[in-house]
């Protein structure tokens, strides 16, 4: 096991409760990988079966419909645990991973991650912690696409970016991005077009600005102000 995949697990967020031994257990199972933007880190076809700890970057997690049309289910950050997870039957047999810029992971396969779970009383709590987080936002995810408009799925998503990847710089947040219109609209269940309009409409209106890798909050009342909560 090297030193650096070591150093990269005891700065996982999920790992910094463990004693060094049960860490120690995971390093000596795990490799790391970098990639480049839009890299496929793993695909269905490929029958993964492994879990990735998320070092650096950010990675999406899509789906695709028979028409090629990519769903993206969501976007992860530093600290996250994805592919073939613990306590959560099927998870990842149908999804597509890709980076969105420079990405460092740490992986395992996933068989010998649920032997180490089973061991170690404390990684199983932390490990089941996380895997209930991510079904609740999923579940709150289905649950805006299903009842609110476009505008509000958009603005909620700005919001969920603020709060992962924001910045605040006195009144305003830089929100570090990578996606293109066509991406954020296979997030929020839209059209490019509708994407770009609402962007544009947003920003005339003075409350964001926006480029191809960074949105910037410049009225955070004021967006939420204009969230729209009827069923649609």
């Amino acid at each position: 096991m090297s030193d650096n995949i070591l150093w990269y697990l005891e700065k996982f967020n999920l790992f910094e409760k463990l004693d060094m031994s049960c860490l120690t257990d995971i390093g000596k199972k795990s490799s790391m990988l970098k990639f480049k933007k839009n890299d496929a880190i793993f695909i269905p076809q490929a029958l993964n079966k492994n879990v990735f700890f998320l070092k650096k970057g950010k990675v999406k997690i899509s789906n695709f419909n028979k028409e090629g049309e990519e769903f993206i289910k969501t976007i992860l950050k530093p600290g996250e645990m994805f592919g073939k997870l613990p306590y959560s039957p099927g998870s990842g047999d149908d999804d597509y991973a890709y980076s969105l810029g420079d990405v460092t992971v740490c992986f395992m396969p996933s068989e010998e991650f649920e032997k180490l779970i089973q061991t170690d009383a404390g990684l199983s709590a932390e490990v089941m912690k996380f895997v209930s987080t991510r079904l609740q936002k999923l579940e709150k995810r289905v649950e805006r696409l299903s009842f609110k408009d476009s505008k509000s799925r958009l603005i909620e998503m700005i919001l969920d970016f603020k709060d992962d990847f924001g910045k605040r710089v006195g009144d305003e947040y830089f929100i570090d991005q990578n996606l293109s219109h066509k991406e954020i609209a296979a997030l929020i269940a839209t059209s490019r077009q509708t994407v770009t309009k609402l962007l544009n409409e947003l920003r005339s209106k003075g409350l964001i600005d926006f480029n191809r890798k960074k949105i910037i909050i410049r009225n955070y009342k004021g967006l939420l102000a204009e969230l729209v909560y009827e069923v649609v």
